[in-house]
C-alpha cells in the first residue's frame, strides 16, 4: 500500500475507498508507515481543507484521478 500511495504523492487528487464503502477525495499530505506506537496511515486533504486520517488497514482501494 505504501509504494502504491507514494507514486500518487504529487497527485492533487486522489480518492481513498475505505473497507466500510466511505470515499474520500483529495490531496495525500501526509504518509506514515514507521513512527513508533502509531498504525499506518495516510492524511489527505479535502478540496474544504479538511484533513482525514485512514489506516492503511482500512483502505480498500485507491484511484489517482489526476488529469495528464
Amino acid at each position: 500500500m505504501m509504494e502504491k500511495l507514494q507514486g500518487m504523492f504529487d497527485s492533487d487528487d486522489v480518492e481513498v475507498i475505505t473497507n466500510d464503502g466511505r470515499s474520500i477525495r483529495g490531496r495525500i499530505d501526509n504518509l506514515r508507515s514507521t513512527q513508533p506506537f502509531s498504525k499506518p496511515a495516510v492524511k489527505i486533504v479535502g478540496p474544504d481543507g479538511k484533513i482525514t486520517k485512514i489506516l492503511f488497514a482500512d483502505i480498500k482501494d485507491v484511484v489517482d484521478h489526476r488529469k495528464e
